[in-house]
């Protein structure tokens, strides 16, 4: 699968600007601020129909437009063409579109165009806290596993759910013991899943960067990766058990 022609409208610091790329390795040049990072990052919203940088979608409309659009046509092994439309306006829900069809779940297009961002964040992952190693992980397994992908999600939105309880509760003052259960029971069925398939994606992806690491290094430094979790000696269940 290769990108062939990429389409901004009103991205960022883009007011139209159309991109044609080689089959082979396409290399952009430029002045800071001339836009390099902005056209990788209207690539990423392709495949996983947000940004890499800012999260919040309305920020990445050209300032004065009221919309902004990201048109990507993919040229398939059997030479058959896909296109994408990412479009964003002011106050008005975000839309996708692969073929003209527009998509009712944003998640089912997550994996269809497979993509690997490298940035000058990614020291993050090692420097910065679980939650980015966290993240990484969760974004490379969703790519090919979609029943993962809606784990982790339904996971979040019952995440939400017992934490606007705990909230309410701490308010009010009243414990309210078997909806907190609820919600237990259903976290512990969801994360129990997560913990389980990043365990497996990790015996798989360690030896990988061991291999690498070794190339890189020419086998003069030893690298050691590990999945650290509670859930390694725990149930999900009793250890919210025992917190509450």
């Amino acid at each position: 699968m290769q990108l062939n022609t990429l389409q901004l409208i009103n991205f960022k610091n883009y007011t139209e600007s159309k991109f044609e790329f080689s089959k082979r390795i396409n290399i952009f040049v430029g002045d800071n601020g001339a836009g390099k990072t902005n056209v990788l990052d209207a690539i990423y919203y392709n495949s996983f129909c947000k940004s890499y940088f800012n999260p919040i979608d309305s920020q990445n409309i050209r300032h004065g437009e009221e919309f902004f659009s990201i048109k990507g046509i993919y040229i398939n092994g059997n030479e058959s063409k896909d296109e994408i439309l990412v479009a964003i306006k002011r106050n008005d829900r975000k839309r996708v579109k692969l073929n003209t069809k527009e998509y009712s779940r944003l998640a089912d297009h997550i994996g269809l165009f497979p993509l690997v961002m490298i940035s000058p964040s990614d020291s993050n992952m090692i420097y910065g806290g679980s939650e980015d190693r966290r993240k990484y992980i969760d974004g490379v397994i969703s790519q090919f596993d979609k029943h993962y992908l809606d784990t982790l999600l339904n996971y979040n939105k019952v995440l939400q759910h017992r934490n606007a309880l705990l909230k309410a509760i701490s308010l009010n003052r009243s414990m309210d013991r078997s909806t907190i259960e609820i919600w237990d029971q259903k976290m512990c069925f969801l994360g129990s899943q997560i913990h389980e398939k990043r365990k497996e994606f990790l015996e798989e992806f360690i030896p990988i960067i061991s291999h690498y690491y070794k190339f890189i290094s020419n086998e003069h430094e030893e690298e050691g990766v590990e999945y650290s979790s509670q859930l390694n000696d725990s149930e999900f269940c009793s250890l919210l058990t025992d917190r509450l």
